[in-house]
């Protein structure tokens, strides 16, 4: 029930996409980007959120209700301070099963 906008699909590649849709990468329990509040994708319609700086791009996930798919444009620090916060969280929570998913994509933005 994952929502991938032809904008998130040209950022991440048609490869990462369709993995997302087939579920091989999808987040299952996460916290809404927009709203805070938990998810599910295996439950609910889920939009995918790529945060986007100079050189990192952040995938997040958020209730479609919330927020459409899209590709949001942020400065570099603001991304770099976000994926310190969820390094912590996800090491804080390694062994939580409740903790929000986040992906820090590998490459660097607009290299597709």
């Amino acid at each position: 029930m994952l929502d991938v906008s032809e904008d998130v699909r040209a950022e991440i590649g048609d490869e990462e996409a369709d993995r997302l849709l087939d579920g091989d990468n999808a987040p299952g329990h996460y916290d809404c980007t927009s709203c805070r509040t938990p998810g599910d994708s295996e439950q609910e319609r889920t939009s995918t959120v790529l945060f986007v700086g100079e050189e990192t791009a952040v995938l997040a996930f958020a209730h479609a209700s919330c927020i459409p798919s899209q590709v949001v444009r942020v400065a570099e620090e603001q991304l770099q301070g976000a994926v310190a916060s969820i390094t912590a969280s996800d090491t804080a929570d390694a062994l939580s099963a409740s903790h929000p998913e986040q992906a820090v994509l590998g490459s660097p933005a607009g290299s597709s």
